[in-house]
């Protein structure tokens, strides 16, 4: 059983959520390749004002689904991985319009990627946040990922977690400035909805080219050479290791190899 890609439209905003119930929204190809098909339509209307983007079962979202890892066989096949994933990513940044994350639970691996990619983020006190995989899957994240969660999180702790695969709670990813408002449950959704309504009624030019100039701040990251580093990682028996580990719900043994 695949999960789902929901979407609502009420006036100017669109809701896109993420659902995998039990999965804690892992999200699989179908859903990728949803998601980017919707951020897609969402670009070409000119009439949607903003986005929120959230998770279902009270998570926003837990990465890519390990078990769609488990058909990457030879670097090659990470090198396309990572692309279609910078493909999707891609069409989030691409959007001149506010992207709001309401962060619920898990916000981790792709997840993360994604609440980081937004412009506002609005947590519940039990949200989490990080990227494991150093210490579970053994791949690697993309050079304009980590220079997202550099800006965002600060150097040093940004490579803490990705090194560790530390998860820190609301109180610290607020403090470390990824969070714009961590908001109470009984009131997380009135502020979501105060803060959509004030979005949707600043002037979309000034949205756009606010928008416009911070991807122009970011383009130059991506002219770093990927392709050597994700064929090197996504070949390797740690990585192999790791997946099949994750599946069977054993701990991996790296090596290096």
């Amino acid at each position: 059983m695949t999960g789902e890609v929901l979407i609502d439209r009420r006036e100017a905003v669109v809701t896109i959520t993420l659902s995998n119930a039990g999965k804690r929204n892992a999200i699989d190809y179908a859903m990728y390749d949803a998601l980017q098909t919707e951020l897609e339509r969402v670009r070409d209307d000119a009439t949607v004002r903003v986005l929120v983007l959230r998770g279902g079962d009270g998570h926003f979202a837990g990465g890519t689904d390990i078990r769609e890892l488990a058909a990457i066989e030879s670097g090659a096949d990470g090198v396309r991985y990572e692309a279609a994933m910078r493909q999707v990513q891609s069409a989030l940044a691409a959007l001149r319009i506010p992207i709001v994350a309401v962060v619920e639970g898990v916000c981790v691996g792709g997840g993360l990627v994604l609440a980081a990619l937004s412009d506002i983020v609005i947590a519940s006190p039990a949200s989490r946040f990080g990227s494991p995989i150093a210490h579970t899957i053994g791949n690697t994240i993309s050079a304009t990922s980590i220079a997202r969660l550099h800006a965002l999180l600060g150097r040093r702790l940004a490579t803490e977690l990705l090194m560790t695969g530390r998860i820190i709670d609301a109180d610290e990813a607020l403090a470390a400035g990824f969070i714009s408002r961590l908001v109470d449950d009984d009131s997380l959704q009135n502020e979501v909805q105060r803060t959509v309504e004030r979005l949707a009624a600043a002037a979309p030019l000034t949205v756009a080219s606010i928008k416009e100039f911070q991807a122009r701040l970011d383009a130059a990251t991506g002219d770093v050479a990927v392709d050597d580093v994700f064929d090197r990682v996504y070949s390797s028996a740690d990585f192999r290791n790791g997946v099949q580990s994750f599946i069977a719900r054993q701990p991996p043994r790296f090596t290096g190899e």
